[in-house]
């Protein structure tokens, strides 16, 4: 999995918990829901985590240009 599909999949996460959220209105317990928020850093941290227990990569992008050319 790449660090871009990890956002793409954090972004929607982060949604679908606050349409949630509004949608179940005053019904929800505890009370105080509406305002534990759910930033992305958190969604990302759990959902990294979640990935990492189950045994999934996230690889990352090359860090600048490399020295060498990979053909030599």
């Amino acid at each position: 999995m790449t660090d871009y599909q990890v956002n793409c999949i954090v972004e929607r996460l982060c949604q679908q918990l606050h349409l949630a959220i509004r949608l179940k209105g005053t019904e929800v317990f505890p009370p105080n829901v509406k305002e534990l928020g759910f930033d992305s850093g958190t969604v990302r941290t759990v959902f990294l985590t979640g990935l990492n227990l189950a045994g999934v990569t996230i690889q990352h992008p090359a860090e600048g240009p490399s020295e060498e050319p990979p053909w030599s």
